[in-house]
C-alpha cells in the first residue's frame, strides 16, 4: 500500500491525530451535556474516562510512529553519507 516507510509513518501519524481530535470532540460534548440520574451520571463519568484512555492511547501511538520516522529518516541520511 505504501511506497516508503517514509509514507507509511506518516499516513500513521496524522490518521491517528484525526482520530485523537474526533475522540477529543466527543469528550469536549459530554463535558457539556447534564445527565439527571445517578446512572446516566456514573455512565457519563465511564465513558470520559475510557475516551481519555483512547486519547492518551491515540497520543502514544503518534509519538511512537513519530519516532520510528525519525528512526528511519536518521538511517537514510547515513546511508547517503556512506554510498557519497
Amino acid at each position: 500500500m505504501f511506497k516508503t516507510e517514509r509514507n507509511k509513518r506518516l499516513f500513521h501519524i496524522f490518521s491517528n491525530l484525526f482520530i485523537a481530535l474526533f475522540w477529543g470532540w466527543t469528550l469536549y460534548i459530554q463535558y457539556g451535556i447534564e445527565y439527571q440520574s445517578s446512572f446516566e451520571i456514573s455512565f457519563q463519568r465511564v465513558y470520559m474516562l475510557v475516551l481519555w484512555i483512547f486519547i492518551a492511547t491515540t497520543i502514544g501511538r503518534i509519538v511512537y510512529h513519530a519516532l520510528k520516522l525519525r528512526k528511519y529518516n536518521k538511517r537514510k541520511k547515513e546511508s547517503k553519507i556512506t554510498m557519497a
